[in-house]
């Protein structure tokens, strides 16, 4: 059982982009003892560092949790969605692209009662984390917080012409990509630093926290279940290697452990839908069937063109050009290896209006290898050995929602995703819609010297039937997901508007399964600011007297750690 060493004001189950940030908020006065779970490792390598060495680490069980996805009609088989482990999450595995989403995003949140999640809250958080140093920024762009944010640095006469072809399809060419209210083009911003180094949620928040003697981070520990005394979660038991081991929290049990595995956590502890519960073996603690529900992702796909005068750089990463880059950034910590692609960012109303893009893509002079007998991600793949200019595409505002649901109380046992990306008729009609305006983008005068003809998916898909034939292999999951313990009104929703579970006392979810829509563009950067306000709303309840009785927190971002598949 539990000493005086195993009790702390709160315990956080996941190290991601959530629960990172909100573990140096929480030590940051030193009145409080925060314990920090995390499954995965430190992260601490040279593939983690280097930014373009993502695409080394994809899917490798060192750095990503993998989950199985549910077989399904006009998919391909053996779909698998992977989030980053470790510390940092996924933050220090995706590839850095930095949004903020639009303020209609979190005043559509804040119309929905969640008032502590309006626009001019959030923005403040965001203003407070950046360090976002260039003349050219938004006014409400910070530039001492922890977090460094730089732009892309690469330039060329075809990145020039395909920002030219976005101010000829009418688009305005933003010196700030984050700029809000409106659609544009402008280039890529990322979380690198200035020394060319991946700017994770562990880099930027939590490394510095750990020197500190109220936090306590705890690596390879996996998270089994939620401990209850009545109807208040009293600590997390948890397992490192083969110790099972116990943490008391006296103030919340705080869950940061993505949008797959914090449901599952809860599930698994008896909180969640009861036929679910019950099919699986589990005493029910309260029957919450949206626990697992409302699961959403922008749906992602890769258009490639072949280019003319070797105008793209994919020969670059081949061989002993190769090893010049990477000797490069070893020895200056700059060129192709100290950022990744795409260069350029497309916010487009397709749909909706200018103030609120319901379309995002990126620009980047690559093409990769891709094929519908392979049904090879055209944007995921290996690099092609011949030029090509690539759009990745995500639509913004899908209206199909999936779910989560555990089915076997044995923790190691994955959780059963639907990812049910065809639920809604609409979301096919969008995406074909889509995919002509990409065309339409690529089809400008200014990249006319530059496109030879499109690879993929091909001309020779034209009609919507067409289209969609090719959309059933190229879309994939744009590794955005959101709401699977939303917070909103009781019965349909997980959380209150503070994050705390509800009927339930001292708990709380702060990660991307809490956000009740999901933000226009990248979920890293939202989830961030997700940990930084859920601090102000803890220690406000800290302070107030209101959170040793009935507080609660989830969180971190994508998957940082807990439930394990």
């Amino acid at each position: 059982m539990s000493n005086v060493d195993d009790t702390y004001d709160y315990v956080i189950v996941g190290a991601g982009s959530s629960g990172s940030v909100l573990a140096d908020r929480l030590t940051r006065d030193g009145k409080s003892r925060v314990l920090l779970l995390e499954a995965g490792g430190d992260n601490e390598s040279e593939l983690v560092r280097m930014p373009r060495a993502f695409m080394k680490m994809w899917g490798n069980p060192q750095y990503f949790w993998q989950f199985p996805v549910k077989a399904q009609k006009d998919r391909p088989a053996n779909e698998t969605w992977v989030y980053g482990r470790g510390l940092g999450g996924s933050s220090s595995t995706n590839g850095t692209w930095y949004l903020r989403g639009m303020p209609a995003d979190y005043d559509a949140w804040r119309d929905m009662g969640l008032h502590e999640w309006s626009w001019s809250e959030v923005e403040r958080c965001f203003t407070e984390m950046e360090s976002y140093r260039y003349r050219h920024g938004h006014r409400s762009r910070g530039r001492n917080g922890p977090l460094q944010i730089t732009e892309l640095p690469f330039r060329s006469p075809v990145i020039r012409a395909a920002r030219e072809a976005g101010r000829q399809m009418g688009l305005p060419v933003l010196d700030d990509i984050n700029t809000p209210d409106t659609q544009g083009i402008g280039y890529t911003q990322a979380t690198v630093d200035r020394r060319g180094r991946r700017a994770s949620a562990y880099r930027a928040f939590l490394k510095p926290a750990m020197g500190r003697s109220n936090l306590v981070v705890k690596t390879g520990a996996l998270a089994e279940r939620i401990a209850f005394e009545g109807e208040r979660a009293a600590g997390v038991h948890y397992r490192v290697g083969e110790t099972a081991q116990f943490a008391r929290a006296r103030r919340e049990v705080i869950l940061c452990a993505g949008v797959l595995q914090s449901p599952k956590l809860l599930q698994l502890s008896g909180v969640g839908p009861a036929d679910v519960l019950a099919k699986a073996g589990v005493a029910v603690v309260k029957d919450m069937p949206a626990v697992g529900r409302h699961l959403a992702d922008h749906a992602m796909f890769s258009i490639s063109f072949r280019m003319r005068n070797d105008a793209g750089f994919n020969r670059e990463f081949h061989g002993w050009r190769l090893m010049r880059h990477v000797l490069q950034y070893y020895t200056t910590r700059t060129g192709l290896m100290a950022y990744t692609s795409p260069e350029l960012t497309a916010l487009v109303s397709m749909r909706s209006a200018p103030h609120w893009p319901d379309v995002q893509f990126g620009i980047g002079p690559f093409s990769m290898r891709s094929s519908e007998e392979i049904k090879a991600d055209p944007g995921r793949g290996a690099l092609e050995d011949q030029p090509g200019l690539t759009l990745n595409g995500y639509y913004l505002r899908p209206k199909s929602r999936g779910s989560v649901a555990i089915q076997s109380a044995d923790i190691t046992q994955p959780v059963l995703v639907d990812a049910n990306w065809w639920g809604d008729p609409e979301d096919r009609t969008l995406l074909v819609e889509m995919l002509r305006l990409m065309r339409e983008f690529a089809a400008q005068p200014a990249l006319a010297p530059y496109i030879v003809r499109e690879v993929v998916p091909g001309a020779q898909h034209q009609s919507d039937e067409e289209i969609f034939e090719a959309l059933k292999w190229l879309v994939s999951p744009g590794v955005h997901a959101t709401g699977t313990c939303r917070m909103g009104a009781p019965g349909d929703a997980v959380l209150d508007s503070r994050l705390r579970v509800h009927g339930l006392h001292g708990l709380r979810v702060v990660d991307c399964s809490s956000m009740p829509t999901l933000p226009s563009g990248n979920t890293n950067g939202p989830a961030m600011m997700l940990g930084y306000r859920a601090a102000e709303l803890i220690l406000e309840d800290r302070d107030s007297g209101d959170g040793t009785s009935h507080r609660t927190i989830k969180g971190t971002h994508e998957v940082s750690a807990q439930s394990l598949v």
